[in-house]
């Protein structure tokens, strides 16, 4: 199976990468360290020449580039080469109420994330994909998903679909059989050190041998460290 740089070394030796052209789900609670996890696989790719895509659902485009300059990686230059877009869909629901609900409710659907994001791109990035799916119930985000998925894997697209658990667990974890793949990241406290620590949870990976194991992480100065 082919595959691409996850942009964190660890998790590289771990699994070899992220399958190419899959759509993969990142969860955890709030500050667990999701969007930093998508902005490495960002910077891995624009690196490497890869047009990518990032749509800020729950953060603007600013905030994107000032988290991404604390780990000093500079996005803009990568927007000014083309090879990042990033869709401030945030920006546009907060246009006014009834923008919001007109493009973004749950009777639109995750069809108008296709129609923002095109298809001149090889690497995208959905952040946070459980906001749009707040009013739907378990069979319609399926449903949704399901169409979301198959269309981002026709087009061989490497996706990475960011959630807050809490959402997934509303959603009865269906998402969990839509996605190639799942990562969960989370705090745990360690009873040996007496200490919060961050881990990380390879739920699934199909077709790829991947640790049933937490594996321990931090976020220091350059991003995420995944320890061996």
């Amino acid at each position: 199976m082919e595959k691409i740089s996850t942009g964190v070394e660890g998790l590289d030796r771990i699994l070899g990468g992220y399958p190419y052209g899959k759509v993969l789900l990142i969860t955890g609670n709030a500050g667990s360290g999701k969007t930093i996890m998508a902005l490495h696989l960002i910077k891995a790719q624009c690196s490497q020449g890869k047009r990518c895509a990032y749509v800020a659902i729950e953060e603007t485009r600013d905030d994107l580039l000032v988290q991404a300059s604390q780990f000093g990686w500079d996005f803009k230059d990568y927007e000014e080469r083309d090879l990042l877009r990033i869709i401030p869909v945030l920006e546009e629901r907060m246009v006014e109420a009834k923008y919001q609900f007109t493009m973004y409710g749950p009777e639109t659907g995750f069809g108008v994330l296709l129609d923002l994001i095109g298809r001149e791109v090889e690497v995208v990035v959905i952040d946070n994909i459980g906001v749009m799916a707040l009013d739907m119930n378990p069979p319609q985000f399926r449903q949704q998903l399901d169409f979301l998925v198959y269309t981002l894997s026709k087009m061989r697209c490497t996706t990475l679909l960011i959630s807050d658990e809490s959402i997934m667990k509303d959603k009865k974890e269906v998402a969990l059989y839509s996605v190639h793949g799942a990562i969960k990241l989370m705090k745990r406290d360690n009873p040996y050190t007496d200490t919060r620590e961050r881990v990380l949870e390879i739920v699934k990976m199909r077709s790829m041998p991947a640790p049933i194991e937490y594996v321990v992480f931090e976020i220091n100065k350059e991003g995420i460290y995944v320890f061996s």
